[in-house]
């Protein structure tokens, strides 16, 4: 069995060798075609990490505390039951954002930040 693949195609080169590429293929397979997601971006990351470090230092939770607080905020939460013990965790991960849905997210998590706990970043430079 042949290994899942993602290929991005930008040109009619790689279309043409990606066309070729999937007459070869042993059947059945799966095909998904779709408009390339950017991720978000390092910096944008490095921000949101930024942001929840300060707001740790208002509220005295950690960093990683505020990130879980800011992701059941913005995309939900559910409980999770195992052995007795309940668990809430967010319905969405940050991970797989695109660079928009990340931005959204970043600028709904630095509103609440700083209507709540004062928390507020200076302004990104290439704003």
């Amino acid at each position: 069995m042949l290994p899942d693949r993602t290929y991005y195609i930008e040109d009619d080169d790689q279309r043409d060798r990606i066309a070729l590429h999937i007459r070869n293929r042993p059947l059945p397979f799966q095909l998904v075609v779709g408009r390339i997601r950017q991720p978000r971006s390092l910096d944008q990351n490095a921000r949101l990490w930024l942001l929840h470090t300060e707001a740790s230092h208002v509220t005295g939770y950690a960093p990683d505390e505020m990130h879980e607080f800011a992701l059941m905020r913005h995309f939900g939460h559910r409980a999770i039951a195992c052995g007795g013990i309940m668990l809430t965790v967010p319905l969405k991960r940050s991970s797989k954002l695109t660079i928009e849905e990340f931005t959204e997210f970043m600028e709904r998590t630095e509103a609440w930040y700083a209507s709540d706990f004062g928390v507020i970043l200076p302004i990104r430079r290439n704003e």
